[in-house]
Parts: structure tokens; sequence; C-alpha cells
């Protein structure tokens, strides 16, 4: 009875100790499930002899008492661990936008990557028909305090085959290549400066970067 309930508390164990999420635990969460199953299993044998319910012996009702805690402390430390998940990916769409860096996709399952999939899709839905007939989406994901400038210069660190370009208010269509450096609406890049994706550079105002360089 020792290893009880082990399984599932080690899953919420690694959450605590990874700094964003854990490689998803298919094979840990699978045998916490198979101990939910063998314990109702044992319920159902200590009950198996007893036709009226009402009339169990008290070794018998401690017995279920006893498995029935076991099933619900397994339950809740994997809805823990499986709802602590999704409310990572959720603040991170709003953290990143839709450029979720590879490194963060590869510690998912397959099914936490298509419910951020609908998620994005829902949400983006909602900002498109919040305002009828509104030229551009609302964008729930900005700032909520004004930035001090509109105008932002950045970075390109590396070449990323996921960005080759923007489309900017302004500017048309804006290529990011590595090594350049460029002043743009904040606005545009946002998204990609929370990915991590170009870097904002400090500059004093008045400076003035007409394209890459």
């Amino acid at each position: 009875m020792v290893l009880h309930v082990k399984k599932s508390v080690q899953l919420l164990q690694e959450l605590k100790r990874a700094r964003w999420l854990p490689q998803f635990n298919d094979k840990i969460i699978k045998e916490a499930v198979e101990e939910i199953r063998s314990d109702a299993q044992e319920m159902v044998a200590l009950t198996r002899d007893n036709q009226d319910l009402e009339e169990l012996s008290r070794e018998v009702t401690a017995g279920l008492v006893f498995y029935g805690d076991l099933i619900d402390r397994n339950k809740r430390c994997l809805l823990a661990y499986l709802n602590a998940r999704l409310e990572v990916l959720e603040r991170l769409r709003w953290e990143v936008g839709l450029m979720v860096p590879e490194e963060k996709l590869q510690k998912l399952h397959e099914a936490e990557k298509q419910y951020l999939n609908n998620y994005n899709g829902l949400l983006d839905k909602y900002m498109k028909n919040y305002v009828p007939d509104c030229k551009l989406p609302l964008d729930l994901t900005a700032d909520i305090e004004a930035p001090q400038d509109v105008n932002v210069e950045i970075r390109v660190e590396a070449d990323d085959p996921a960005l080759g370009g923007i489309v900017t208010t302004d500017s048309g269509v804006v290529r990011l290549r590595q090594g350049y450096q460029l002043m743009v609406k904040r606005s545009d890049v946002e998204h990609l400066i929370r990915a991590g994706k170009v870097v904002h550079v400090k500059t004093h105002r008045g400076d003035i970067v007409a394209g890459g360089f």
C-alpha cells in the first residue's frame, strides 16, 4: 500500500521542479490510471459476497472507505496535473501569441497541442468579431499599459524559417533576417518580442533606423 498514490504525486513534483513545463509523462499517467482501476476492482471484490450493501461488516466498510480515498486522491492529483498544464498553455498564448517556441511544443502531448490550437482559434475568432465591421481585429494580447514609444528598434538574432517577413501597418511586408536592425511599430512586433524571435534594442529617443543593415 505504500506505493499507492506515489505515481500521481510524482507528476505534481515534476511540475513543481520544472522551470516551465516538464515533458508530458504519459507512462506515469497510465500507471496511475491502472492504480485507480485496480483499487476499483478491490472494492468490487469486497462486496461480491454481500448482497445487502446496508448490512456490510465493519471490516468491509473500512476497506471500501480506504480504497475509495485512494481512488479520489489519485484522481485529484491527475486532474491537478492536467489542469495546471492547460493553464500554462493558455498563459503562453497571451504571452507569445501564435509564435510558440519549438522547444516548448516538444514538451506537449498531442492532445495538448490540439487544445492549444482550439484555444487559439476561439480567441482569434472572438477578437475578430468583438467589434462589428471593424477593419482591424481587437488584439486582447497586447500590453494593458500603453507603451512609452509607439515605435521600437528591434534586432533579429538568428534566421528563423517561421518568420520570413511580417506585415506591418505602415511599411507593408518587412523581411526579418539575421543581423537586421530596424525601427517598427511596437504593435507589429510585440508578439515576436515576447516569443524571443527578435530582441528589443534599448535606444534613445530620436534615434531612427530606416531599415535593416
